[in-house]
């Protein structure tokens, strides 16, 4: 599981039933610890990104063109040589989509760690990968590091691009899960109508207000579904 370094995001409650499932969600688990995060000011970790993540495709099924990378999977692309891709992403039919969702982490070895998320998303229409970064220039190292993996993979040594997007900027130090999330939901909208990520609009959709709002509809969300 990747988890933040720092002091301040590594206290976790001491509750005996800190460990106990709220929810099991296709391939994740998700504990009273993992809910937490959601009910106080906290970094997201890769099990609730991963969970939503998992929520979505879940949710666009029935649509061949969107598919929505666990961050565990993302991180390991990152820290493998592009000729190992197959394994990961034939199963699941990766080259079929038309735009892939990578939620990615400044960690850059296979140690648990990392203080930051983005996204990264690759579209197979336009042969670009587009990075969008809540906290401008922290994950570009990262992000180039996997963009240029995912392109020589799919491209198959063609020619593609990587290019930074101007994106919302997040107002504090805990909230780049909850932007790569929000960011998620508006860009695939979009990319459905238009067959574009290039130019989705954020003026429309102020992923600031959606993240204030997230914490709630995820734990909202948690709870609905293990009611179903």
């Amino acid at each position: 599981m990747l988890l933040p370094t720092n002091s301040e995001h590594d206290a976790c409650p001491t509750n005996p039933d800190n460990n106990d499932i709220v929810l099991s969600y296709h391939d994740y688990l998700l504990r009273n610890s993992d809910v937490a995060l959601l009910q106080r000011n906290d970094w997201l970790n890769d099990t609730i990104i991963g969970f939503y993540f998992e929520y979505l495709n879940q949710q666009y099924n029935k649509e061949s063109q969107l598919l929505f990378i666990g961050p565990e999977v993302a991180q390991l692309l990152k820290m493998q040589h592009p000729s190992q891709y197959n394994i990961f992403l034939e199963p699941i039919g990766a080259t079929n989509y038309k735009f892939i969702f990578f939620p990615l982490n400044n960690c850059d070895s296979n140690e648990p760690g990392g203080t930051h998320w983005s996204l990264l998303i690759y579209s197979h229409l336009e042969k670009i990968c587009y990075h969008f970064d809540s906290s401008s220039g922290v994950n570009n190292s990262s992000a180039k590091k996997l963009a240029l993996k995912i392109i020589k993979y799919f491209q198959q040594n063609q020619d593609g691009k990587y290019i930074e997007m101007a994106s919302p900027q997040q107002t504090n130090g805990y909230d780049c899960g909850l932007h790569v999330l929000c960011l998620a939901d508006v860009i695939s909208v979009h990319a459905l109508k238009s067959s574009k990520v290039s130019d989705c609009d954020f003026s429309t959709n102020s992923i600031i207000e959606m993240v204030q709002k997230k914490r709630t509809e995820l734990v909202k969300l948690i709870y609905d579904l293990k009611d179903t």
